[in-house]
């Protein structure tokens, strides 16, 4: 790996390979012993510079260091010639007369400082030429997004009947609960799962598939510095959680791992990566933890590279993914294709964020998205996400990992959601489908939940988009404000037109699925789905009624809570006369496990024997 850095650093300091022939041509024997001396300090101190702060080395960067040490290097050598081995100073001129103005003032500023304002005005049009150089670069990048789009694999479609957004029916989904807030407090509550854990520290996770179900996985990482790295040497292992389970807790797995980013020297997981990154950039702020499904853990990272020198734009299509062991150290750079199954990150969030937003402004061109354009088609990601700078929230759809974003207007004052982005995180195929419905963005969603249904004052997060009974519908997660802990589920019918209250709020997502079905059906008429499974039987054995329009009830020998909700236009207002002793069946969403959460019985399936609701006597 040192003689790789060496390479590297041969290779961008290979510009002062025309100024030191040019020196040592007009030196003298001293000059150029001195020379060469000072050739070998400046290829030392950019070693340094290269191994320990990881330059981007894609072919575009490794350009502009060429250039600027040739520059600098001609300009050195121009004025050591010109005063040191010219044999001495010119006689001063005089008269500037037949100048022009700024040859003139460069003139009088170099016979007042001699050598010193000749090598000031060298430096100075050279830190000119760069940023004219690098003004150019930004320009055409901006001005010509067209190749970088059309690199960006898409898929278009017209409608939104087969987007890879889950189906929330009779339980059979169950939305993403765990928030990354939730989640990183979780984890860090559970460092006291190993020895010597004030030594250690959460620093980011990444979402991933684990033998079919989603979950969060965090790197343990040296937390201190150096000296702590030098005194153990090894990460204990990594922690994981249920992404769909709000009573989840993290899990530690023991797993000792040598090269992490927190590292140091050649163990370092972003150096050992870096290493075969040459002619791409890496992506993102650091690599990210991917575990397999026998649990060992693998260090994943983006590699992308520029369209050209002067359009730094990233080329979509021809990417690589690095794969690091954080056991054995090996890295294995991976074309698209040739990625192992257990990755199910392939890009990363941060260039699929800017793959998302150039394909959303800039598909139709430059100009049109400018004020002299059209804006035909111009759209923006919504900013309510959890990665990728607050644009994406990451998916599972049979068992693939998506990152989603809602696609709305560039103009302010629009609310509605235009269509929606559903990128393949293994694939990096960007799928688009439009949505022709009235459907509200996600950050009005949690605007909703927090200021219309929110009395306790949680915050939103993590708005998801499921379809429930065909529709549209955003799943809000509320947190407590002051320690990320999940307090509720929200789910709100995303028809942009919420006012009307067709929502529900609930502790888990069984019971706030049956209430939300309730609202629904007294709202539009439609009947859904009848919850599935065996029908429960019993005696009622204690009841209450709520000051909110409730039945809650259990059964002898059944301490789950069921409930009727009386203003659901199901309800039959027989339903009010039910009391202790009545014998009922019915079908219900299952509440969990620790009969802590409110069952909510389906009314198309209520019987009371006592009442006689099933036969002709009801009537």
């Amino acid at each position: 790996m040192l003689s790789y850095f060496a390479l590297i650093t041969l290779v961008e300091i290979s510009g002062l390979i025309i100024p030191y022939i040019w020196l040592m041509i007009i030196a003298n024997r001293r000059g150029r012993i001195w020379s060469t001396v000072a050739v070998i300090i400046l290829f030392l101190i950019s070693y340094v510079n290269t191994y320990f702060n990881l330059p981007d080395l894609a072919y575009p960067s490794l350009i502009d260091g060429w250039l600027m040490w040739l520059i600098g290097g001609l300009i050195v050598v121009a004025v050591l010639r010109r005063f040191v081995f010219g044999g001495g100073n010119p006689p001063a001129r005089s008269e500037h007369a037949g100048d022009g103005i700024i040859t003139q003032t460069i003139s009088r500023f170099t016979d007042t400082f001699g050598w010193l304002g000749k090598l000031a005005v060298g430096i100075v049009l050279a830190v000119v030429v760069f940023i004219i150089l690098g003004s150019v670069t930004q320009l055409v990048t901006k001005m010509n997004p067209r190749p970088a789009v059309q690199s960006i694999k898409t898929d278009i479609n017209d409608d939104t009947k087969d987007a890879p957004m889950p189906v929330i029916k009779n339980s059979s989904e169950t939305p993403v609960v765990n928030a990354p807030q939730t989640v990183s407090t979780d984890m860090n509550n559970s460092l006291n799962s190993f020895k010597n854990s004030n030594v250690y520290d959460l620093n980011h996770m990444r979402v991933q598939m684990y033998r079919k179900k989603m979950v969060y996985v965090a790197p343990v990482e040296f937390s201190g510095g150096f000296w702590r790295y030098i005194h153990y040497l090894k990460v204990p292992g990594y922690f994981r959680t249920d992404a769909t389970d709000k009573n989840a807790d993290p899990k530690f797995v023991s797993r000792p791992m040598k090269y992490t980013p927190s590292a140091y020297f050649n163990s370092d997981a972003d150096r050992r990566i870096s290493a075969h990154s040459l002619g791409y950039s890496m992506v993102g702020s650091t690599s990210q933890l991917e575990i397999d499904d026998k649990g060992t853990p693998y260090y994943v990272r983006t590699l992308a590279k520029p369209i050209s020198y002067l359009n730094r734009n990233y080329d979509y299509k021809h990417y690589k993914v690095a794969v690091l062991n954080t056991i054995t150290g090996k890295v294995n750079v991976y074309s698209p294709n040739n990625v192992p199954k257990f990755v199910d990150i392939a890009v990363s969030p941060e260039l699929v964020s800017q793959e998302v937003n150039l394909f959303g402004r800039y598909r139709h061109g430059f100009w049109n998205a400018t004020s002299f354009g059209g804006h035909s088609g111009v759209m923006q990601p919504t900013k309510a996400g959890t990665e990728g700078g607050d644009h994406l929230t990451p998916y599972a759809y049979k068992g693939r990992v998506y990152y989603f974003t809602g696609m709305t207007s560039v103009n302010a004052h629009q609310s509605s959601i235009l269509g929606y982005a559903f990128v393949d995180a293994r694939t990096n195929t960007l799928h688009y489908y439009r949505e022709h419905g009235n459907v509200m963005t996600p950050e009005r969603a949690i605007s909703y939940a927090q200021q219309d249904i929110n009395p306790q004052n949680y915050r939103g997060t993590l708005p998801l988009l499921y379809r429930i009974n065909g529709d549209p519908t955003w799943v809000v997660s509320m947190l407590d404000r002051d320690n990320n802990s999940f307090m509720k589920f929200v789910y709100l019918l995303a028809d942009g037109n919420n006012q009307s209250g067709t929502y529900a709020v609930g502790d888990d997502a069984q019971s706030t699925l049956a209430l939300f079905n309730q609202r629904l059906e007294a709202k539009t008429g439609v009947t859904v789905a009848a919850p599935s499974g065996k029908t429960i039987s019993g005696t009622i054995n204690r009841i209450v009624r709520t000051t909110d329009n409730k039945l809650l009830f259990i059964l002898k020998d059944n301490n789950q809570v069921y409930q009727l909700d009386t203003s659901a236009k199901g309800f039959k207002p027989i339903y009010e006369f039910i009391a202790e002793g009545d014998k009922v069946s019915f079908k219900a969403e299952s509440g969990s496990n620790d009969n802590l959460s409110t069952a909510n019985v389906s009314l198309s399936t209520f019987k009371d024997q006592s009442l006689n609701t099933g036969n002709k006597q009801s009537k």
